[in-house]
């Protein structure tokens, strides 16, 4: 027994492993102290789910949630649909940059990876109180920083490499390696200091206005990505194509080093966030990299349909994001509810975690239809080549309604896969989910649209 007798006046001395018991019993009570006092704006809207007998009360209705995601979409909307204009009006610049095609939708997406997942981790961490007000003081943000800046410099050049592989592979035209790690790493360096400023304060500012940043962080921030990397991405090809082959030869391998330095130090540096965010997201970052490269390729052999229905090649990016996005909500709010101990993760989902697939379905019929109509309107606008109104409704509403239940399968099981084998979701399941939406959701888009069309 750790207990034995003593005088009275002196203090039973408790043995550590009867402590930390006790310990864990504080701070679970200190931490529901500090989940309550948020509780009714925004902090457990992230699973609106009965709980206690009267749980829908005290995470508000339906309505508030679906306001909040539908919101975030429609701009997301609004945003891929600028960046699938973009690359339909700049796609005579493609020709003078070969690879620069399959590029664009791996730049997309790993921009969206790093920091929707950021804004997820963000998210969970102001849901359990590891980060709070003022945000300058907080280690455990520095730390989450670090590990988004180390992303920032390695992956693009393994998407360099990826790219210039695949490329060769499927016997497609690319850039030297050189040139198009250049136009990788300038690219996600500019965008990156963007959408770290835009991450911080957007979720800074939702929890000041009462608003479940697991409901918007993820569109908002893909949406931020999505306009700014195109232009960014052009921007960054003009500026190589200027330089000379030994410079860019020379800048190249100096990145080379220089991201690799900046790798090796975060694994080795003791900061034991920092290092768990680089060790668990990479291996993924890599995977979702390469499945997103497999939708480049595809685009890049199926180029010359796309121009010819110049419609489906607008819509082609805002589906991939709204299928991602739905994900990630979903991915958000789950995890987030997970972390507070308000749902389990087994093989067969429970019913709160039911309820949630239902909204996320509510919110794919209100989207997709949008997302349609406005596609329409721009086509006409600028005389592209465009399907018939009802036809483009119908189209995304099926597609669409196709895409969100497979992003729901996968969003749920890979979540539940990684609980299990003990990695942190919110490092890991919103790159996954994206990057097999870019496959999947050209796919649906595609077929649904060949299937229309040949009717």
């Amino acid at each position: 027994m750790a207990w034995q007798k003593r005088p009275i006046n002196q203090s039973p001395r408790l043995h550590l492993r009867e402590l930390l018991p006790m310990v864990e019993f504080e701070a679970a009570e200190d931490l529901s102290l500090l989940s309550r006092a948020g509780a009714d704006q925004s902090l457990l809207v992230a699973m609106p789910s009965e709980a206690n007998g009267n749980f829908a009360s005290t995470l508000g209705n339906v309505s508030k949630i679906v306001k909040q995601s539908f919101f975030a979409l429609v701009i997301c909307a609004a945003a891929d649909i600028f960046a699938g204009f973009s690359i339909a009006k700049m796609s005579y610049l493609l020709a003078l940059y070969p690879g620069l095609i399959i590029l664009i939708p791996s730049s997309i997406n790993l921009r969206g990876n790093i920091f929707g997942s950021f804004g997820a981790r963000l998210g969970t961490s102001f849901h359990t109180g590891e980060i709070s007000p003022p945000l300058g003081r907080s280690e455990a943000l520095r730390q989450q920083v670090g590990g988004v800046a180390v992303q920032t410099l390695f992956m693009p050049l393994v998407l360099a490499f990826v790219v210039k592989a695949f490329g060769q592979v499927a016997g497609l035209e690319t850039m030297s390696i050189y040139d198009l790690v250049l136009i990788a790493v300038v690219s996600s360096l500019l965008s990156g200091v963007v959408l770290l400023a835009f991450t911080l304060v957007m979720i800074n500012q939702s929890f000041k206005k009462g608003w479940d940043p697991d409901n918007i962080s993820v569109p908002l921030i893909t949406a931020a990505g999505d306009v700014i990397t195109i232009p960014l991405l052009f921007a960054s090809a003009i500026l190589v194509s200027m330089m000379s082959y030994p410079l860019a030869k020379a800048m190249t391998l100096l990145f080379i080093m220089f991201s690799t330095a900046a790798l090796v130090y975060s694994l080795g540096s003791g900061r034991l966030i920092m290092v768990r965010i680089v060790r668990q997201s990479l291996p993924v970052l890599v995977v979702s990299t390469v499945l997103a490269t497999v939708a480049g390729i595809f685009m890049g052999m199926t180029e010359e349909m796309l121009i010819a229905f110049s419609t489906v090649l607008l819509l082609i990016p805002v589906f991939n994001a709204e299928g991602g996005n739905l994900g990630g909500i979903l991915s958000s709010r789950l995890t987030s509810a997970y972390h507070l101990g308000m749902i389990k993760m087994g093989r067969r989902p429970e019913g709160k975690t039911r309820t949630n697939f239902s909204y996320t379905l509510l919110l794919s019929v209100l989207i997709f239809p949008t997302l349609g109509f406005l596609a329409y309107v721009v086509s006409k606008a600028f005389g592209m080549d465009a399907l018939g109104f009802g036809e483009i409704i119908f189209i995304c509403l099926v597609a669409g309604l196709f895409t969100t239940l497979l992003a729901i399968f996968v969003t749920y099981y890979f979540t539940y896969f990684f609980v299990k084998i003990g990695v942190d979701p919110d490092n890991v399941t919103i790159p996954m989910i994206t990057s097999l939406m870019d496959v999947l959701g050209t796919a649906s888009l595609i077929l649904v649209t060949m299937a229309v069309i040949s009717a």
